[in-house]
């Protein structure tokens, strides 16, 4: 029962709101402010300027596919060497975005 309630309410206590200021400055971070930026949809609609303007010029492009951008985001709290997360903004062919994903590498 315990792990039940962990599993659940462990992922809200450590998420936070997005800052742009905070997720460029602190990478670490920025695991924590993923679910702000999927779920309030913040990025939906953005150009890729817009994008690198609020996350930053510390990224990968073409990183999945063609017309991704990648931001690495670690789990804090997670101590795996080989482990490590990967934000994935997906464009469409007007450099929009379409989609993003948080993605375990």
């Amino acid at each position: 029962m315990i792990a039940i309630c962990y599993g659940i309410v462990n992922p809200i206590l450590r998420s936070k709101k997005f800052n742009s200021k905070d997720w460029i400055q602190n990478i670490d971070s920025r695991y924590r402010m993923i679910n702000d930026l999927k779920d309030n949809e913040i990025l939906q609609g953005k150009t890729k300027e817009d994008i690198i303007q609020l996350l930053g010029t510390e990224y990968t492009m073409d990183c999945w596919t063609k017309n991704t951008i990648c931001y690495i985001s670690p789990d804090p709290d997670n101590y795996g060497i080989l482990d490590h997360y990967e934000f994935v903004i997906f464009l469409n062919e007007e450099n929009i975005v379409e989609r993003v994903e948080n993605i375990n590498r």
